[in-house]
This record gives C-alpha cells, sequence and structure tokens, in this order.
C-alpha cells in the first residue's frame, strides 16, 4: 500500500471520529476482501473487506455522501450490505484502480500506523556487517541505523548470511523502532576485469542449497586472501607473523582484502585502507584473480533466485565497461534472471544515478539503493544512509515494493 493513501485512509479515521479502539479492531480482525474472484459474494465467507477495502470504502462514502455503519462493519463484516459494497467497489475502481488493486494483503494495525509515521525515515539497501568485511557488529548496525533514522536495512555481506541469522526480528529495539530489517547477501561473481557483485534480497537464509554454497564461498575467501598475501610478499616483500596469518584465517567472518589491509597498518606498511588498497592491494588481486575460485554471474542469479531471492546487480559502475559492453553484458544478464539494479549508490554521481536510473525504465528493471556502508575504519567517506557527502536520500525503491507485495 502506498503510504499516502494510508495517509489518507487515517484522515477518513478521522473526519469519521472513529476511535483508535475500532480502528484497531478493523485492523487486527483482518477483514479481508480478494478481488480475484469476482465481484463480492456475501454467501462467500472468504471474500470479506481487509483495512485497504475499508479505507476505499470511507473515502468513496465520503466523497459520495453515502452513510457508513462503522460498528456493523466491525461487528459483522459478512453482513455489509451487499448493494452498497457493490456500488463502493464500482466507484473506487473508477477513482483509484492503484488502490483497489491492492486489496488483497492483511495489514497489522501496528504495521500500519508504524508505516504512517515512516514518511521521513531513510531507506539502505546495501550494508555490511563484521560477518564480512564491515566493522560493526550486527546489532550495532541495526542501532546506528535507528539513531540515523533508517527505516528500513538491507544486511548484504559479502558471500555469507552469517551476520543477518544473528539478528532477532522480535528484539525490543527492532520492535520498538518500527525499523524493517531485510535478509540479504552480496555474492562476487567471477569477471575478467572490474568488479562484479550481485545483491540477493529477501532470500531464505536457511536454505540447504543456500547454506552449503557458503561454505565454498567461506574456503575461497581464505584461499584468494592468502594468494594476494603470496603476491604482496613476492612484489613488495611485506610479511606478516605466523600468529596474525592463523588469526585470520580462523576468523569469524568470510576474509577480504580489507584484512589484508588492516594487517598493512598494523605493520606500518600503509596508514589507511585506502592507501594499502592503492599502493599494494588492487595490483596484487588483478595479478592473483585469474586463478582465483569463484561464482559466475549466472550461478549467483540462480543461487539467489533459488533460495527465494531477488537479484540485484550492484554499483555497476564497478564493472569498469563501455557503454556497449554494459548494455550486452546486461541483456544477457537479464536473459538469466537478473531482476533489478542498484541505481543509488554512494560511488555514483548524479549523472550516473541518472543514467542507471534510464536503464532500469528501459529494461524494466527494479531500483534498488544504498550506502554501501562498512564502517569508519573500512570506508571512512561513506556514511549510513546518505552515503558520500549525502549523494544519497533513498526514500522509496521499486525493489522494496516487490518485497513487500509479493
Amino acid at each position: 500500500m502506498l503510504k499516502e493513501e494510508l495517509l489518507e485512509i487515517l484522515e477518513l479515521f478521522n473526519k469519521y471520529k472513529i476511535s483508535e479502539e475500532d480502528q484497531r479492531k478493523l485492523f487486527e480482525n483482518g477483514l479481508y476482501f480478494d478481488f480475484t474472484y469476482g465481484d463480492p459474494d456475501p454467501s462467500n465467507k472468504n471474500q470479506r473487506l481487509n483495512i485497504f477495502g475499508i479505507g476505499m470504502l470511507l473515502k468513496t462514502c465520503y466523497e459520495n455522501n453515502i452513510t457508513i455503519n462503522i460498528k456493523q462493519l466491525i461487528n459483522e463484516p459478512y453482513y455489509f450490505p451487499y448493494e452498497d459494497l457493490v456500488k463502493q467497489v464500482a466507484i473506487a475502481q473508477r477513482k483509484s484502480y492503484t488502490m483497489v488493486s491492492m486489496l488483497g494483503r492483511k495489514t497489522s494495525f501496528n504495521e500500519a500506523i508504524r508505516h504512517d509515521k515512516a514518511d521521513d525515515k531513510l531507506i539502505d539497501m546495501h550494508t555490511h556487517t563484521n560477518y564480512s568485511d564491515g566493522e560493526l557488529a550486527p546489532q550495532e548496525l541495526i542501532k546506528l541505523a535507528i539513531d540515523k533514522n533508517i527505516g528500513t536495512l538491507a544486511i548484504t555481506d559479502h558471500d555469507t548470511i552469517e551476520g543477518i541469522k544473528t539478528v532477532n526480528k522480535q528484539d525490543k529495539i527492532i520492535v520498538d523502532s518500527g525499523i524493517e530489517i531485510i535478509d540479504g547477501i552480496e555474492l562476487s561473481a567471477k569477471v575478467d576485469k572490474g568488479l562484479m557483485h550481485i545483491l540477493g534480497y529477501g532470500i531464505d537464509i536457511n536454505n540447504m542449497e543456500l547454506n552449503k554454497k557458503m561454505i565454498t564461498l567461506r574456503d575461497n575467501s581464505i584461499n584468494s586472501v592468502l594468494s594476494v598475501m603470496e603476491q604482496i610478499k613476492r612484489d613488495y616483500g611485506i610479511k606478516f607473523n605466523y600468529e596474525d596469518i592463523k588469526d585470520l584465517v580462523n576468523a569469524n567472518h568470510n576474509l577480504g582484502r580489507p584484512d589484508l589491509a588492516k594487517l598493512c597498518i598494523k605493520y606500518g606498511y600503509a596508514t589507511t585502507v585506502k592507501e594499502a588498497f592503492d599502493k599494494y592491494l588492487i595490483d596484487a588481486y588483478d595479478k592473483t584473480r585469474e586463478n582465483s575460485k569463484g561464482l559466475k554471474y549466472k550461478e549467483c542469479l540462480e543461487l539467489i533466485a533459488n533460495s527465494g531471492g531477488i537479484p540485484v546487480l550492484a554499483h555497476p559502475k564497478s564493472l569498469k565497461l563501455s557503454e556497449k559492453e554494459f548494455l550486452i553484458l546486461l541483456k544477457d544478464m537479464i536473459s538469466c534472471g537478473l531482476k533489478g539494479i542498484e541505481v543509488y549508490h554512494s560511488s555514483h554521481s548524479r549523472e550516473e544515478m541518472d543514467y542507471y536510473l534510464g536503464i532500469a525504465n528501459n529494461y524494466n528493471l527494479l531500483i534498488s539503493g544504498g550506502s554501501d556502508f562498512h564502517g569508519k575504519s573500512v570506508k571512512p567517506d561513506i556514511e549510513l544512509g546518505t552515503g558520500k557527502n549525502n549523494n544519497i536520500k533513498i526514500k522509496e525503491l521499486s525493489l522494496l515494493d516487490k518485497l513487500h507485495n509479493r
């Protein structure tokens, strides 16, 4: 349901002087009506109005000076006058098809009120925890998101779901704040140049195939980091002691180059993560990537889809392709199951965001976006929710609408 429409419904509740207790009953009774079965049929116990239907009735009754018995609607939902119901639905269909088309979704009172209050909340669909290469624990990340007025947060760790598994969505801080937590992942796809990451949203974190593949990816991450470590040793004479290497291999998160960057800082080879990347790690990775193991993008797309998720191409700018190369790749990815593209990202300029938005519209792709937040020590110039120099401020996404309505 669109937030504006919910606001209209709540305003109409006030105009009709419907008490909060009665409003709560309307929501919590789960009154339901399914338009897919044709016209209303009072003898069909499965056809009942839900809150969207009630809101639409209130709206059309108010506009057409039709008296409505709200107590009857609460206490005798099956016997709301059939002719009046047909009339209101017909008016609603003519006046607001979008609203009518969404009548099939049940909504709790608390959820509705939460969405009513969420108009000023931000959305961040791309974040990392210390279970991959982020700095914060999942619970710390969620607390920071609440503090930063974020209403929807997707946790999308690199090649692992161990972080999101630790999140209890019934925790008091989550319930009280109303923040929505989306189960996600960011898979690394093996490509010849640039970086290809594919985000998966709404995945089943208990899916057996997904969990089995995570073990393989964990082993791959260790081997990849050890290969880069050997490369910087050969090229630059950079060495780490046995204990640090042992701790790295036994870490409880998937390894990545940021782990090596932190060791470079510890040993005095660099002063920041960015410096370590620029001086050593980018070059070393390019030299070792050909021999590293990894998933091809078709495998990534299939893995996400098979675990019930929606696959989205992350920060397409990182592919480092010409426009022609990018469009050829994109069309093939779409044929393999790609459903969306990350339009809004901390690394994208305003012009690039506009370009990717056009691409999304032209190819009927879902629109996503996020900060790609890792934490101050990893990416100090990127803020949760607002990106780099406040270059993103997301309040609605077609991807999120899809997740809510599927």
